[in-house]
């Protein structure tokens, strides 16, 4: 029998091994920046969560291809699964700094046991709480890392925000590190703005639907996004976004009264 491990437990060199996880978001499927490769993101928690929230108990699942169609039946949002045996990649730094050190791949592969909510010998993972968005007075008088480049100094406060589009630059290179970034300005019903960077992937993807919405300049697209990073920049609080680790929804309204229903519910 494969060692019960934790997400932080296991790495690319782990031969066997079966860790306990809840699925807490999952992302539509989309193509690859390329256009060849059809993915779908999820974000996993393993049971540190229960006592702890550390960025070691959440990880970065990527399902592939045809695999895709072959899991949806099964992988359901909330749900608990035992995983064994998944490909275990390292990801890919972005913006000169790594949020998860390796990422999983669940292809035919990787054993994917669903543990059943009557399952009495195997519990299932407690459903996450009820949403609690951070408000933006409370961003402006957090602490982070010291003023430096962006990248070598996010904070990671795992928050989670709802804002509505004022405005979404295209994705261009930023910084000594060249990594690509979207830089997207939310407000909150009071008017009070915050920029917003979406890095790599997400920008590219999540950043040129957004740009496209707002050319019509008709309707306010309104986000939520989770486990979102903060640094400080010029005396400013700046909000990040990373394609490992921060899930992003965007919805349509054509006023603030949506965005005040989601802060309400």
């Amino acid at each position: 029998m494969a060692p019960r491990l934790n997400i932080d437990g296991i790495t690319t060199d782990t031969l066997y091994w079966t860790c306990k996880v809840q699925i807490v978001d999952m992302s539509r499927d989309r193509l690859s920046l390329e256009k060849k490769t059809r993915f779908q993101n999820l974000i996993l928690e393993d049971e540190q969560v229960l006592s702890l929230i550390v960025v070691a108990a959440h990880l970065r699942a990527v399902v592939y291809g045809d695999d895709i169609d072959n899991y949806a039946k099964k992988l359901i949002l909330l749900d608990t699964y035992l995983i064994s045996t998944a490909s275990v990649k390292v990801s890919l730094p972005s913006y000169g700094k790594v949020i998860h050190k390796f990422y999983w791949v669940l292809d035919k592969e990787a054993l994917i046991e669903h543990v059943e909510p009557d399952n009495e010998l195997e519990k299932s993972l407690l459903p996450p709480t009820k949403l609690h968005t951070t408000t933006f007075a409370s961003i402006a008088h957090m602490t982070p890392g010291p003023n430096a480049e962006i990248g070598p100094h996010i904070s990671l406060f795992l928050l989670d925000i709802v804002g509505v589009v004022l405005r979404c630059g295209p994705s261009k290179y930023i910084g000594h590190t060249q990594n690509r970034c979207c830089e997207v300005t939310i407000a909150n019903d009071k008017r009070n703005q915050f920029m917003l960077t979406l890095w790599d992937d997400l920008g590219e993807i999540e950043g040129t639907e957004l740009e496209a919405l707002m050319e019509n300049g008709k309707d306010f697209p309104v986000i939520l996004g989770r486990n979102i990073g903060v640094s400080g920049y010029q005396g400013m609080r700046v909000l990040h976004c990373f394609t490992e680790t921060s899930p992003f929804y965007t919805t349509i309204t054509r006023s603030f009264r949506m965005y005040k229903f989601i802060l309400r519910n």
